[in-house]
């Protein structure tokens, strides 16, 4: 009797941690903004912002749509956790989407083109 309460204790422990976990997370950009669920930016020209980590799980499309504000072209890119890129697109509002294969973080990176600076608006699901 005094097993079953010890693991139903330490299960439900390890579920809190994990829940608490979860809801902790957020994805900041380098500034320490909190997330880029919709997120409205400026960046500077031939520069980069990346964002991590966004949550994205599997098997839900993941999305991400930049729309700039015309002056530049922008690229957007998507990399798993490990580096590896996943999908990217270039043009004035370019906007992607992939299958994650799991529940995990991705990094955002959205890089300005052009040689003036770039105000642009951030969309994941």
């Amino acid at each position: 009797m005094f097993k079953k309460f010890v693991l139903t204790v330490s299960l439900a422990a390890v579920m809190a941690a994990l829940t608490s976990s979860t809801l902790s997370a957020h994805a900041v950009n380098q500034y320490g903004s909190s997330d880029p669920r919709f997120i409205h930016e400026t960046v500077a020209r031939n520069s980069t912002i990346t964002y991590r980590p966004v949550l994205f799980s599997s098997p839900d499309v993941g999305v991400v749509e930049v729309v700039g504000d015309g002056s530049t072209m922008l690229d957007v890119a998507v990399y798993d956790m490990k580096g590896n890129l996943i999908i990217h697109y270039a043009g004035y509002s370019p906007r992607v989407t992939f299958y994650p294969y799991y529940m995990t973080g991705f990094y955002i990176k959205v890089r300005n083109l052009g040689n003036v600076s770039n105000t642009f608006t951030l969309h994941t699901n």
